[in-house]
């Protein structure tokens, strides 16, 4: 006889397959320090949000704190945004990033993903301007606190 074992996939499993997103950089737990509302339209709420975060490096990727602003639009369900801030190395290095971000709310909890480019002039993290650093975000609806695990996108 034939047996064959049924395969079980999480949901990630069966998504990063498609995606060539490579081992896991960064874990990241922060917190919001400062929210506004900028105007209310047709297309939703737009929103800013300042934070600051704790980031584990993992690999080659380094460990350090990152603050930044977040200004998003808040559709029905889903929302969009953009952001800018620093990555600060625990070895005291700056790393400027960019980040463009679409996500929408399960239930009382807010996923999203985030695409994030570095522009530095550190010699020693230079390779960083050309990483393409992907990452998968969970927060409840207030945005009080957030995490994230980071991949970078070969």
């Amino acid at each position: 006889m034939f047996f064959c074992k049924p395969v079980i996939k999480t949901r990630l499993e069966v998504f990063r397959p498609r995606m060539a997103l490579g081992e896991k950089a960064t874990e990241e737990k922060g917190k919001a320090t400062g929210m506004s509302i900028k105007s209310v339209g047709p297309e939703g709420v737009t929103f800013e949000l300042s934070f600051v975060s704790e980031i584990k490096g993992i690999g080659r990727f380094p460990s350090g704190r990152s603050m930044g602003t977040i200004t998003a639009v808040q559709g029905s369900n889903t929302h969009k945004a953009t952001g800018q801030g620093v990555f600060v190395t625990t070895d005291g290095e700056s790393l400027p990033w960019h980040m463009l971000d679409i996500g929408r709310q399960v239930g009382s909890r807010v996923k999203c993903a985030s695409l994030v480019t570095y522009s530095t002039r550190s010699q020693k993290y230079g390779w960083m301007n050309d990483v393409l650093h992907v990452l998968d975000g969970d927060a409840p609806v207030d945005l009080s606190e957030f995490t994230t695990t980071g991949y970078e996108w070969k």
